[in-house]
């Protein structure tokens, strides 16, 4: 490590004075410093010594740089801390030091989380309760920690439990480990892990500590169990708690990951798409940012929309015009592409270009597209290709979306036709088939005629160098002379096209693509239901992804595997037996009712997709159990028949129940092709499609083809 990165080090082992927002709170000033108790922990104090609160490094989701002097510190749950420093020096100082203690604590964590997940955990808890800092709890913290535990446990029987461990009015670490232990055991799993236990050792008070657990034993639970007949242990002996935090990692969770055949053209696959990606909330006074296309990058999103506009001083500029949204420069919207189009694999990012530039601010756009990505940027070489690259040829490309112009087209192609391209001169595009009688037919072609008068002299001769996929009409009657087109169509239009022409769009988009769009009236950002334009094989169905709906979280589960899904037109079917047995940490999303009121939860599973499973399926869900979030006990089956599914996904939600309307506490969305099989966890996720802390529903999966 370097002087300067002790120096940021330093600074928080010491403690450091800086201004200080906390999320939904006034800037103050903070002294930040590493917790002297628990090293994944910084602990943030007001001078005066009235106010203190800790961050964890663990939960660390992004940290973001606004200007020179500001940093935001954003969590797995979306709470943020803004600081404020007085130089760029000072800034980057403190960023170095922050860096390496978050990688330590990750280290420190996953070494704790193998060895001792509970106490791990529970050590984090308990630093937060002692409020006085003596390391030792007092009633009131030992009720704020079974508080934050979310276990409902009367005050009456807490004292009494209290009364029995104490010593001093004080609750040791010692103590507090075992009586956590007793209180955070999955007494479920014990008749699974009597089952394959083979070795006794010594005498207890309880059975199941005198039984463990051989290396052989293990294998023959992972074969027999999880149907893994090559899982390798890492040690000899294994005791119970051993065994249920193997069952409780993120290791063993349900989503199976599968290899992804790259040797396709890329129309061949559904591609994540994401509409006015750089908005952070709705269309008509949401803020516009970079930050919204690195998370949708980070997301693994691969299609991404820039409505560009003239900027000032000749740099063109993102924004949603005449609307209150802001402007971010399209300079800096392509260095944000460059930077993380392949965070999450190296699938090609596209860039769907809305243009309403001037020719001056698109020959500029040409320009920075090419100086800022470079190799990056996709060129075709042979206009007269009859299919589309493959996608392992376009690995770590980025392709360019721009609208067509019949002259250039027929150039490259050396073709003299003067009607085989309708350029695209906005998104809510016609299209035509045969099935429009010979007025329509011909309204249309004057139409898209004017259309290319009016827009001819705005195409950018350099851009169209440099366009990968030309924005062209869709045309269901004719097999295009050129490949490299894609059509926009909006939801509503698509669901007419797919009931009149379902058989020929099918064979269009074998070959060709076509991105669907949400209607313009959706001015609250809200989204449609994706699956019947996956159904008919629209390669880009575009969401508006600052929205996180159920839509959305449906979306997330078809791409959780990876960013492009290959179409399949083989039925994959299924049965599926699904025994919901319990979860872990069903909390409150949001803090002060975390602390005041104890969730009861159920849990949901449902499925979506092709809609013979849908309208075949039945709505599952389990029993409320009240006044449990931190270990509600389901022991709930069900059985789940697919036919289709390739075309669907199974979706999993925690609510919280009551009589004024249940509250969601957490989710999760896969396609049932990555469901592996075996006693495995649901990793739930918050609203905002962030991991939860130690928040599991613990499934048994069983499956026939």
């Amino acid at each position: 490590m370097n002087k300067i990165n002790h120096c940021g080090v330093n600074s928080l082992v010491y403690g450091q004075l800086l201004q200080v927002k906390l999320h939904k709170m006034k800037r103050t000033q903070m002294i930040l410093l590493l917790s002297p108790n628990e090293v994944r922990l910084i602990q943030m104090l007001d001078p005066q010594g009235t106010f203190s609160t800790y961050f964890d490094l663990t939960q660390i989701s992004d940290i973001q740089q606004k200007e020179e002097s500001q940093l935001k510190i954003i969590n797995s749950k979306g709470a943020y801390i803004k600081l404020y420093f007085q130089s760029a020096f000072q800034l980057i100082t403190f960023r170095e030091g922050l860096d390496y203690l978050i990688k330590e604590a990750n280290r420190i964590q996953k070494q704790l989380d193998s060895y001792n997940q509970i106490w791990s955990s529970a050590l984090k808890l308990i630093t937060q309760s002692d409020i006085d800092m003596d390391n030792k709890l007092n009633f009131k913290e030992f009720q704020f920690l079974i508080g934050e535990l979310q276990i409902e446990i009367p005050e009456r029987k807490l004292i009494q439990v209290f009364e029995k461990n104490q010593k001093n009015n004080q609750l040791d670490e010692a103590t507090l480990y075992k009586l956590l232990m007793d209180i955070t055991r999955r007494h479920e799993l014990k008749e699974l892990y009597q089952k394959y236990s083979s070795k006794q050792e010594g005498m207890f008070e309880d059975p199941l500590q005198a039984m463990l657990m051989t290396d052989k034993d293990l294998q023959q639970f992972y074969k027999i169990e999880q149907g893994q007949a090559d899982y390798q242990p890492k040690r000899k002996l294994y005791n119970f708690y051993d065994f249920q935090n193997i069952i409780f990692n993120d290791e063993n969770s349900i989503f199976q990951p599968k290899p992804l055949d790259q040797s396709q053209p890329i129309t061949k696959y559904l591609i994540n798409s994401s509409h006015n990606t750089y908005l952070e909330r709705n269309q008509l006074t949401g803020e516009s940012s970079c930050f919204a296309y690195q998370d949708a990058f980070k997301m693994g999103f691969k299609c991404v929309e820039l409505d560009c506009w003239d900027g000032e001083n000749g740099e063109p500029k993102v924004t949603h015009g005449h609307t209150l949204v802001n402007d971010i420069k399209f300079k800096d919207v392509i260095i944000t592409v460059r930077d993380f189009a392949f965070y999450k694999d190296d699938n090609p990012a596209i860039l769907s270009l809305e243009m309403h530039c001037c020719l001056k601010q698109q020959k500029r756009i040409a320009e920075i597209l090419q100086s800022i990505l470079g190799d990056m940027l996709f060129v075709i070489k042979d206009y007269k290709q009859e299919k589309m690259s493959t996608l392992q040829q376009l690995q770590r490309k980025v392709l360019v979306k721009y609208k067509a112009d019949d002259q250039f087209l027929q150039e490259k192609l050396q073709l003299h036709s003067s009607t085989l391209f309708f350029a695209q001169s906005h998104d809510d595009m016609q299209y035509k088939s045969q099935e429009f009688d010979d007025h329509k037919h011909q309204a249309n072609i004057k139409q898209f005629s004017q259309t290319l008068d009016e827009h001819h002299t705005k195409i950018c001769r350099e851009l169209l160098e440099i366009t990968s996929l030309y924005a062209v009409t869709l045309k269901l009657d004719k097999k295009p002379e050129l490949v490299w087109i894609v059509s926009s169509v909006s939801e509503d239009k698509i669901q007419d096209i797919i009931k009149k022409s379902h058989g020929k769009f099918f064979e269009y988009v074998e070959n060709y693509f076509v991105r669907i769009y949400p209607l313009g009236l959706r001015f609250d950002s809200s989204n449609y239901d994706p699956f019947p334009s996956w159904s008919a094989g629209a390669q880009m169905v575009a969401l508006n992804i600052q929205t996180k709906d159920l839509f959305m979280l449906q979306n997330y589960g078809m791409f959780l595997n990876s960013s492009y899904v290959l179409k399949s037109n083989q039925d994959v079917k299924m049965n599926i037996y699904v025994r919901i047995i319990s979860a872990t940490n069903l909390v409150w999303e949001e803090e002060k009712r975390r602390q005041e009121e104890i969730v009861d939860p159920y849990i949901k599973i449902r499925v979506a997709g092709n809609h013979d499973d849908v309208n075949k399926s039945e709505k599952w869900r389990t029993e409320v159990v009240q006044d449990n979030g931190f270990h509600p006990i389901f022991n709930y089956q069900c059985s789940i028949q697919l036919r289709h599914a390739q075309q669907d996904v199974i979706y999993f939600q925690a609510y919280s129940y009551s009589i004024l309307g249940d509250s969601l506490l957490g989710q999760y969305c896969l396609s049932p092709l990555n469901l592996r099989t075996g006693y495995r966890i649901v990793p739930l996720l918050n609203s905002h499609f962030k991991p939860l802390a130690n928040c599991y529903v613990l499934v048994q999966i069983k499956i026939e083809y």
